[in-house]
């Protein structure tokens, strides 16, 4: 099945709109810095080339729904990414990851908070999505704290990732 057309998604501070190829360069660049591919579970370098290929299989899944998060009051830029992926349409549920700030100069201004608001708003009053899962490195303590406070809570740890679920 085709991936479905999901509008732009707006919050206060910013706007998710989905992954287009003309971004795939600047996401890549994000994605492979030091300091963000640490906290993947599959942390190594990505080439262009597996990029690519990973984008020509990803625009025909209708279960995966990658965001660029665009800053809108003070950087007016791409900054970041979040995805929504694994979506089970017929029992509601998804998981929740990819997120990542990749711009210096927007982090720590509660983007990527903001951008997990609006996702799961629209995941749960759109889509009827009830349960959003994610796993995290245990010792990735920013990205646990914007899970807490967006609704996610700890189910157990698996080696060094936490378990966290939201339901709805």
């Amino acid at each position: 099945m085709a991936k479905r057309t999901v509008p732009s998604l707006v919050g206060d501070r910013v706007r998710l709109r989905l992954l287009e190829e003309g971004d795939l360069s600047r996401t890549l660049a994000w994605r492979n810095q030091d300091h963000i591919r640490r906290w993947f579970v599959h942390s190594a370098v990505i080439t262009p080339e597996q990029h690519r290929a990973w984008f020509e299989g990803y625009r025909e899944q209708d279960d995966d729904f990658v965001f660029v998060i665009e800053e809108t009051r003070d950087l007016g830029k791409p900054i970041g990414q979040v995805s929504l992926y694994r979506i089970d349409w017929n029992r509601h549920r998804a998981e929740y990851g990819r997120l990542l700030i990749g711009e210096a100069d927007a982090a720590g201004r509660g983007l990527a908070r903001e951008a997990t608001d609006v996702l799961l708003r629209h995941a749960t009053t759109t889509w009827g999505i009830v349960e959003t899962e994610l796993e995290v490195f245990a010792d990735n303590a920013a990205a646990i704290a914007i899970y807490a406070a967006t609704g996610f809570t700890a189910r157990e740890r698996r080696g060094p990732l936490l378990h966290m679920v939201r339901a709805t």
